[in-house]
């Protein structure tokens, strides 16, 4: 997970002013505590966006909002959580994409797609390439070129079990190259392995790379733009076409952080469901979040969009993590 920084003070701040927003004249919500479960222990980007929605979202239900954390087994354990709480609308499930898709593509509890639906989409990071400066790879074109010129010879660092391994895997698959995945325990092992010399290359996060800036070179950015902390980075999507692969959507895999509600209420009960996504959407885009976006530079990953706008996304990214990892 990406980490955010702030200073504690406007974060205070902030939260205090965000108590005092007006309530949307109209909302019939049940009254009892609405409930935010985050999929990841305190502290990370998804916490830390979490907590700054609750407060601004309990002044615009006038209703209380909790922030409970309940990490483990990537996300598993939090979705079955809000399966469990929330059939009624009273928990909303705070985790990213592809993430979730993965639990369920994984197979190890008796959850479906069809069993969420994504309220929002808040926010985007794309993963980036990188070889360190010295490397004499200036583009991923030149990457597969070296790949296919060396079998075996190049390597690929990853956080072990993610989606990061999963994008590593589906190039390799769809590119028909023969390249080295290593796994590593987490995003700080990998791109350390890359600055060792351990590996070629690191598939990371864009803004969590950022602090590498000075020592590495981005090779593609997964996105629909290039990225303005990787300038030199083209786009994955432009670069493969000249290979000739399609990807399913141009941020394939990005980290998406997303609100998620039980799919049962919003069948049930399409009002509330409505209701609750006006009251997030109303509260994304107080203050809080516009003082927080400026003093981290990230307003080019921010959405605060309806979840709608992202299903197609999901759905086809769903499909090619179940066919990659059968």
């Amino acid at each position: 997970m990406t980490h955010f920084p702030m200073n504690r003070r406007r974060f205070t701040s902030a939260l205090g002013a965000a108590v005092a927003a007006t309530a949307i004249p109209g909302i019939s919500l049940a009254q009892k505590p609405l409930q935010i479960i985050v999929g990841y222990p305190p502290g990370g980007s998804t916490d830390t966006f979490a907590r700054l929605l609750s407060s601004p979202l309990q002044g615009v239900l006038g209703r209380t909002v909790v922030v409970r954390n309940q990490p483990g087994a990537g996300g598993q354990i939090a979705a079955m959580a809000l399966l469990r709480d929330g059939a009624d609308g009273s928990a909303v499930l705070a985790i990213n994409q592809p993430d979730l898709n993965l639990v369920i593509a994984r197979g190890n509890a008796a959850l479906s797609a069809d069993d969420f639906r994504v309220i929002m989409a808040d926010l985007h990071e794309p993963r980036v390439f990188l070889v360190r400066n010295d490397s004499n790879i200036s583009n991923f074109v030149k990457f597969v070129e070296q790949a296919r010129a060396n079998p075996g010879k190049l390597s690929i660092s990853v956080a072990g079990g993610t989606a990061q391994e999963v994008m590593a895997r589906w190039l390799i698959d769809k590119l028909k190259i023969d390249v080295l995945v290593v796994n590593y325990k987490g995003g700080s092992e990998a791109i350390t392995a890359l600055m060792a010399g351990d590996v070629t290359a690191n598939l990371g996060d864009d803004f969590a790379r950022s602090t590498m800036r000075s020592k590495t070179t981005a090779l593609f950015i997964g996105s629909n733009k290039k990225s303005p902390r990787w300038p030199e980075a083209e786009t994955l999507e432009i670069q493969l076409k000249s290979l000739g692969v399609a990807m399913p959507s141009p941020e394939f895999l990005g980290r998406n952080g997303v609100y998620v509600v039980s799919a049962a209420f919003a069948r049930n009960n399409s009002k509330g469901y409505q209701q609750l996504q006006q009251a997030i959407l109303k509260a994304r885009t107080g203050q809080v979040f516009s003082d927080y976006i400026k003093a981290n530079n990230i307003a080019d990953l921010s959405l605060g969009v309806p979840g709608e706008q992202y299903d197609r996304v999901f759905a086809a990214e769903m499909q090619e993590i179940a066919r990659v990892m059968k």
